[in-house]
């Protein structure tokens, strides 16, 4: 019985020479071309399940991002209370 299954042969083994090459080329720094597009941070702060859900719901209805919502209610609070 020779080969039932009908299994390929394993691909030929590159020598050490070879695979040290690849890796070489593989490790050169690449450039990337970053560019800030508008001063956007991260905006961690802990609000009840309640607050962020509201925002979720908020954004799903009016078709909006959570961070336009926020944009929005601080305007809203700057009106109310006066400019920081």
């Amino acid at each position: 019985m020779a080969n039932p299954l009908k299994i390929a042969p394993p691909p030929p083994r590159r020598s050490a020479s070879e695979a040290e090459v690849e890796v070489r080329t593989e490790a050169l720094p690449q450039k990337f071309n970053q560019v800030k597009e508008d001063e956007r941070v991260q905006f961690n702060k802990r609000v009840t399940r309640r607050v962020a859900d509201g925002f979720e719901m908020l954004a799903i209805r009016t078709r909006k991002k959570v961070p336009e919502l926020l944009a929005e209610a601080l305007e809203i609070l700057e009106e109310r209370h006066g400019k920081v």
